[in-house]
This record gives C-alpha cells, structure tokens and sequence, in this order.
C-alpha cells in the first residue's frame, strides 16, 4: 500500500454520525492499490472488551484514489 495516498480525518464528511446509534468512517486510498480495508475500532477506555473489526467497502473511485466507507456501531456510543 502506498501511505502517501492514504488519507482519513476524524472530523468533518471522514468520520460522522449517521443516526443516533451508528458513525461512519471513511478513507481515501491510491486507485487500485488496496484490495481490502478494515476499519479497527475501540473504546479507549475499555479497548480488549470494545475492540472490533469492520470490513470496509470501496463506494467511489476517480482517476486518482479508490474511496471507502464502513458504518459502525460502537456498542457504548464511543470509539477510539
């Protein structure tokens, strides 16, 4: 994977609430670089009881990057 063309933010359209109970994670990576993604999440309070895994899938591409996108529900309302 080139990291150079990986990209994500917390903030803002990469990471938002979609309803009450679910947040969605997005990231950008270099187009037809990246045969898969997991999104790894956790509480960090509590991070061997909240830690969880969630296969992301590709949604977009242009002519440069390949989009992803994973809908997560955090099972107490937090991740890290």
């Amino acid at each position: 994977m080139l990291r150079d063309c990986f990209y994500h933010v917390s903030q803002s359209n990469w990471a938002y609430a979609h309803d009450k109970h679910t947040i969605h994670l997005r990231v950008r990576t270099k187009r037809d670089d990246v045969m898969d993604i997991m999104a790894v999440t956790g509480d960090k309070y509590d991070w061997d009881r909240t830690y969880a895994e969630y296969p992301m899938k590709k949604t977009t591409s242009d002519a440069y990057f390949d989009y992803w996108e994973a809908s997560v529900k955090p099972k107490y309302g937090r991740i890290s």
